[in-house]
């Protein structure tokens, strides 16, 4: 489930553009660099932070996961859009959800995350 926050920081893209209306939010050049932004916003505040990306995106952002995020247990709600609408984007689009599940669900994780 993904909490209320205050902070919001990504890549938007035209799927996103709903959820983000009426945030103020923090664009960055990289899904990588908004997962250590919110890694960052957690460590100064103690408040969790909401990634927004697409799935592609995403896969630019597995290693701050796996390297900061999991493993220092600093928690994070993940806002994911994907999209099949081109051929690139359609073998990340029929496989997110089994990447996301291999990579935070065991329970063990401190990461929230919405896919649409």
């Amino acid at each position: 489930m993904i909490a209320q926050t205050d902070f919001f920081v990504g890549v938007p893209d035209s799927k996103l553009k709903d959820f983000l209306k009426d945030k103020k939010y923090l664009v960055v050049a990289d899904e990588g660099e908004a997962v250590g932004v919110a890694a960052g916003y957690y460590l100064a505040t103690g408040k969790k932070a909401t990634v927004f990306m697409s799935a592609d995106g995403f896969c630019n952002a597995l290693n701050p996961i796996t390297s900061l995020l999991i493993p220092y247990k600093i928690p994070c709600d993940l806002v994911i859009s994907k999209r099949d609408d081109e051929p690139q984007h359609k073998v990340i689009h029929d496989s997110i959800h089994q990447i996301i599940k291999a990579v935070v669900g065991d329970g063990i994780s401190t990461l929230n995350y919405l896919i649409f």
